[in-house]
């Protein structure tokens, strides 16, 4: 099967690991690197020569390929959703995909329309800590999750929400981990500095499962913890580490996760996909569903 040409939008420091992985598929015969396209052309330069683009270009609408790739600031994944919808069949979009549930809905409304393969960049779905503690509670009764994410947002992040930035990754890992859509917010406090919530807590009930969500982005350490509750004990997730923490009446083990690569992972996924493989992997109605949620939390949150 060949390779398909991939187009790679935004040259920042995310879309710069994903070049990188890009550049080790190529190497496995799976993509051929197309186009690199930022606003900033010497940034898109600097890019192609380092992992061997074919093309570069300061605008979307000059590339060409198979598949597109939207690497770009939040506040541009929309626009350029649509724009990669109009010249590709197979879309990846980074999370949390879009600023609304609005947006979202239609972004999906259309890619469903014209038969186009889409995939959101839910990163942590992909962590092989994640896969072993699925595997760990699939034998057990979970009576609620506690989510972590905590660490201090560079400052052109702090623009963002908080809840959009960091906590938007643990609301769809519930979806995932607990595989229900059923979901019932219930609080919500947020902290706000310049009108724009850094630090926030939350909870929500999925599927009569009960699930808690603090996301810090002022924190000058890095957290990244899941805890499930169960009827035998308490599994503790540390997605820095890799670490599973087991503890029951009968003692505390640990297990190691793998070390495989969840960036390389989730661009693989989304190549199968695009080449016809019927994989399971996150997509617009998983980003919809987040930025309905987030939505909810808001307007609780401005009723405190």
């Amino acid at each position: 099967m060949s390779s398909v040409k991939t187009v790679l939008v935004g040259a920042g420091k995310w879309g710069t690991n994903i070049a990188r992985t890009l550049k080790e598929l190529e190497l496995e015969g799976l993509v051929e690197l197309s186009y690199v396209v930022d606003i900033d052309t010497s940034r898109a330069l600097e890019l192609s020569k380092k992992y061997g683009f074919k093309a570069v270009s300061s605008s979307i609408y000059d590339a060409s390929g198979e598949a597109f790739i939207i690497a770009t600031p939040i506040s541009t994944l929309y626009q350029n959703a649509l724009e990669a919808m109009k010249m590709s069949s197979c879309v990846f979009i980074e999370k949390p995909a879009a600023e609304t549930y609005e947006e979202a809905s239609y972004l999906l409304t259309l890619a469903n329309a014209r038969g186009i393969v889409h995939q959101v960049g839910y990163l942590s779905r992909f962590d092989s800590t994640i896969v072993e503690l699925k595997q760990q509670i699939s034998d057990k009764h979970v009576y609620a999750l506690r989510f972590r994410r905590l660490s201090r947002r560079p400052p052109h992040m702090r623009s963002y929400p908080v809840t959009l930035d960091l906590m938007s990754h643990d609301i769809d890992l519930a979806f995932y981990i607990l595989n229900t859509r059923e979901v019932k917010p219930l609080f919500s406090l947020f902290d706000v500095d310049e009108g724009v919530p850094q630090r926030a807590i939350a909870e929500a009930i999925y599927g009569g499962i009960d699930v808690v969500f603090e996301a810090d982005g002022v924190l000058p350490v890095k957290v990244r913890e899941i805890d499930a509750l169960t009827d035998r004990g308490i599994i503790r997730a540390d997605l820095i580490s890799k670490v599973l923490t087991v503890v029951s009446e009968t003692g505390k083990t640990q297990i190691e996760a793998s070390d495989r690569e969840p960036l390389k992972e989730e661009l693989r996924v989304f190549i199968e996909r695009c080449r016809g493989k019927d994989v399971e992997a996150p997509d617009l109605r998983d980003a919809a569903a987040v930025l309905k949620i987030i939505d909810e939390l808001t307007r609780i949150a401005n009723k405190m």
